[in-house]
């Protein structure tokens, strides 16, 4: 695939210019590959080409409650959902990664529900709702493709469903890193190291908590071996650590900690082999995230 190189309005990115002269191009079937549903590649495939256009950093893609015409397939880059309140507060509903689809959210009501905007400088790949919908009654694989994209999309209001359950915002953060780091690595990427494309505010506000209690989760994590943090760039030293940490259902991890694993197992206690490895209540551990 070529890309172009010119800068696009955003104006220009609500309706691709398929004639330009010049315009970049992907096909159907380079979608297939990237969604990972390359065995249904086929010559009808590859003849259906699609515009693809770049999107510069902090570029709105698409803008909550304008008529939908078209699913944005992510080529390259990241992106933030988000829908904006009657007062201006953004909340960011969620992280579109290379091969999800943007802009499913509008198909019901013919608008889209909420906007996208580009977190570092991406490209998409632009599909007439319409030419999709009259492709895939012709091909299967089209078909499979949308059906890929809505079930991704649904397992990411699940995912935003269980990091929203916990109480603790260290919980939600653990549950966060692990979430980010196993997307990740389904793309054949590392899941010990993260590139953080969001700010901490984006965090904060998908996570529903203050964008400091992101930084002071963080830095909790940091202090009892979880997680090094370097600015955006988060290493995960001991998943099997988060992994514990994320299943706390009940009160505080701080107060889990601080009771020593007491529980014996009961539902939301910090399991004891947690407070074992970091020498329970007493430790330093412990008493570093009293502080």
């Amino acid at each position: 695939m070529t890309l172009v190189t010119q800068t696009t309005s955003t104006a220009d990115l609500a309706k691709p210019k398929t004639s330009a002269v010049g315009a970049a191009r992907c096909t159907a079937s380079d979608l297939l590959r990237w969604a990972g549903l390359g065995d249904q590649v086929s010559d009808q495939t590859d003849r259906m080409p699609y515009a693809t256009r770049r999107v510069r950093a902090d570029t709105a893609l698409v803008h909550e409650g304008n008529p939908f015409e078209y699913l944005y397939f992510v080529c390259a880059g990241s992106f933030k959902c988000v829908q904006v309140d009657a007062e201006g507060y953004e909340q960011v509903l969620g992280f579109a990664l290379h091969a999800d689809m943007i802009g499913l959210d509008g198909i019901s009501r013919g608008r889209h529900a909420s906007g996208a905007v580009a977190l570092e400088d991406s490209t998409v790949a632009a599909l007439p709702f319409a030419d999709v919908m009259s492709a895939s009654r012709r091909m299967p694989a089209i078909e499979r493709l949308i059906q890929r994209a809505v079930g991704a999309e649904l397992l990411r209001r699940s995912d935003t469903q269980y990091l929203m359950s916990a109480a603790s915002s260290e919980v939600r953060v653990a549950r966060f890193l692990l979430h980010f780091a196993k997307r990740q690595n389904a793309l054949g990427y590392s899941d010990r190291r993260i590139r953080l494309r969001m700010t901490r505010r984006d965090i904060a506000s998908h996570l529903g908590v203050a964008h400091e209690t992101v930084s002071r989760a963080l830095t909790a994590l940091q202090q009892v071996g979880g997680i090094v943090v370097t600015y955006r760039d988060i290493e995960i030293v001991d998943a099997k650590l988060l992994q514990e940490i994320q299943r706390v259902t009940r009160g505080t991890w701080k107060g889990a900690l601080r009771q020593g694993g007491m529980a014996g197992g009961l539902p939301g206690a910090i399991p004891g082999g947690l407070t074992s490895r970091y020498g329970g209540a007493g430790s330093d551990a412990a008493s570093r995230l009293h502080a």
